[in-house]
């Protein structure tokens, strides 16, 4: 019963623990919002999923050591933050240059899953925070065997996933009466937003790999 009552307050622990996780918004984030502004919530939410995807990525990648690299190589960090904001920035030119017949721009907007996932992967925040977090709180979730441990990361996971669809429809219900007749300046505002966003990590990541070269 004990055992029970244990794995019960970790599940509990590991869901609120991602909801908390996943209140700063990132860029996938904000493209996720963005998505389901413009395109509806199942887009927007589409989004979200590859971004926790790419976490949960981070998690395994880290419980193997790959992520150590971080710490020992900061040149690949600022590549990370190079390759994100090149993301970031050409996600942001082509929502500003949208042209509805065009073929390629119906493909971009086809892989929302990719845009979150890849936004979130390629961000060096992303890994670094795991990084922290999984030296501090969850490897203390380690030495309560491996049922527990996993459990908790499982559900760290499915409580960040909830977190971003609570957001994105609080987002579609919140904005749906600001943006009637005005959905195009909306999108282009997201957009410049994301561009601003992409240009910062460009530079930063380039300053970075100036300083250790």
């Amino acid at each position: 019963m004990q055992h029970i009552f244990k794995l019960i307050i970790t599940i509990v622990t590991g869901f609120i623990t991602g909801i908390f996780f996943a209140l700063p918004l990132g860029p996938a984030g904000l493209e996720s919002i963005k998505q389901t502004l413009k395109n509806g919530i199942k887009e927007g939410i589409k989004v979200a999923l590859g971004a926790v995807s790419a976490d949960a990525l981070d998690l395994i990648f880290i419980n193997v050591g790959l992520f150590n690299l971080f710490n020992d190589n900061r040149k690949l960090e600022a590549m990370f933050f190079i390759i994100c904001g090149l993301l970031i920035i050409v996600f942001a030119i082509l929502d500003f240059n949208k042209v509805k017949n065009d073929n390629f721009i119906k493909k971009y907007d086809s892989m929302p899953f990719l845009k979150g996932f890849f936004l979130a992967f390629f961000n060096p925040m992303t890994h670094s925070f795991w990084i922290t977090v999984s030296g501090t709180i969850i490897h203390r979730f380690s030495d309560n065997g491996t049922l527990v441990y996993y459990s908790f990361l499982v559900f760290l996971i499915l409580g960040m996933a909830a977190w971003f669809v609570f957001l994105n429809i609080l987002a579609l219900k919140g904005f749906r009466r600001f943006i009637e007749g005005n959905d195009r300046k909306t999108e282009r505002a997201m957009a410049f937003v994301m561009l601003i966003i992409g240009i910062g990590f460009l530079i930063y990541g380039g300053l970075k790999i100036i300083k250790f070269m």
